[in-house]
């Protein structure tokens, strides 16, 4: 009997494997061979995308660092995600996770990951700068760490280590959590080593933006010309459902008030959020970025940019308005939030196809991009994308570093 359970376990985490890269890196190429193995009308494809673009602007603005803790690299997972016996979700999307970072070997992990990425941006037809992320602990409000809501931990140095090893490619973005005993001291050491930008996700790291208490830490980084890059809206990539109301973005008022630079990742485009300005009735939250956006007091300080968009739980509405809004376009840029463009499952082309953003045809060049290299597939589908009412596509401008940040 013991032999037959051994057989079963066995079986089962096999067709699990195989699921896994089913769902995430699907991949059927390597990057490098993009401009020998492409189809002619795939590589036709890649080409038109970047018809105008200037390559001296064209950043993305939302890449994460992740591993393992291989290698000295001070990573930290949460536990939880490792152990399927009790929390089976976790487990999961931490192996979809894995797959579509090209990750192997877990004893290399963190180094592999790195190396993937950088041929991923290596092979795109005009150089792209990345900013990599850090990524802080969620804290309590009494400034000491919360392991349990802790999903992963990257630390500072790690970003800028790999920052300096390849200036080319990447720059550096710190985290810093307000709530820290020493954030402030934190905050100023890696302002003065060169940070400029900060990066928060208050429904996973259990800051509230709003809160007075941030307002030294918003004035320090006034102080150093630091830009705050936020997340906004329902958080389901990492754990965040008992803290969703952290990532309203009428919470990010406060900062902006304060002079701060912001830039709203995602647009908001996912959840519902109290409308703190008429009797919290609940409202998508994108329409509450929208409102912050066409503020004319927030026109120098308040930008964004357009990862996540094509998601198949986002695609519709938000893209659709952006789409339109061609007057705001220099105050977004791009975004990619890769990993996420190597996760096979969020990124459904059938669903862009049955919306009308894509034809049949496009899909299957795409569909072709994504299997050598899913972080251009995600940069060419947002250049592909047509409004499926007008045809209109995103201006140049809305993949250009946003002017004034």
């Amino acid at each position: 009997m013991k032999k037959i359970s051994i057989f079963v376990t066995v079986l089962i985490f096999s067709s699990c494997s195989v699921l896994y890269g089913k769902l995430g890196g699907d991949y059927t190429h390597r990057p490098d061979e993009v401009t020998t193995e492409l189809s002619t009308e795939a590589q036709e494809l890649v080409r038109n995308s970047f018809v105008g673009i200037d390559s001296a602007r064209l950043v993305d603005q939302h890449v994460h660092l992740v591993g393992l803790g291989k290698g000295g690299t001070g990573i930290e997972i949460n536990k939880r995600m490792r152990m399927w016996w009790k929390h089976l979700g976790k487990y999961n999307r931490f192996n979809v996770y894995k797959s579509a970072s090209g990750i192997e070997h877990e004893e290399n992990a963190d180094r592999e990951y790195v190396e993937r990425l950088v041929s991923l941006v290596k092979y795109f037809p005009i150089k792209i700068r990345s900013y990599i992320f850090a990524f802080d602990r969620h804290y309590n409000e009494d400034g000491t760490p919360n392991e349990e809501h802790t999903e992963f931990f990257v630390p500072n140095e790690y970003a800028f280590k790999i920052a300096k090893e390849f200036p080319e490619y990447f720059t550096p973005v710190i985290s810093v959590h307000p709530y820290r005993k020493d954030a402030l001291v934190e905050l100023e050491k890696w302002a003065k080593q060169g940070a400029k930008f900060v990066k928060w996700l208050p429904n996973a790291m259990g800051m509230d933006p709003a809160n007075e208490r941030n307002i030294p830490f918003y004035q320090l980084m006034k102080k150093y010309g630091m830009t705050l890059i936020s997340h906004a809206g329902e958080e389901k990539a990492v754990e965040g459902d008992k803290y969703q109301e952290l990532g309203n973005p009428l919470k990010l008022r406060l900062p902006l008030d304060l002079g701060v630079k912001v830039i709203i990742a995602h647009m908001a485009s996912r959840g519902p959020c109290l409308d703190y300005d008429n009797e919290n009735k609940m409202i998508d939250c994108s329409k509450l970025f929208w409102r912050m956006f066409d503020n004319k007091k927030y026109i120098k300080n308040l930008f964004s940019e357009t990862s996540s968009l094509l998601i198949y739980e986002r695609i519709g509405e938000p893209l659709n308005e952006v789409i339109e809004r061609t007057d705001i376009h220099h105050r977004i840029g791009y975004g990619s939030d890769y990993p996420l463009p190597g996760i096979n499952w969020i990124y459904r082309t059938n669903v862009m196809e049955d919306m009308g953003y894509i034809t049949k045809a496009e899909r299957k060049l795409l569909n072709e991009i994504y299997g050598y290299n899913p972080l251009l597939f995600h940069f060419v589908a947002l250049r592909t994308v047509k409004h499926p009412k007008t045809g209109q596509k995103l201006g140049l401008e809305a993949f250009h570093y946003p002017r004034g940040l």
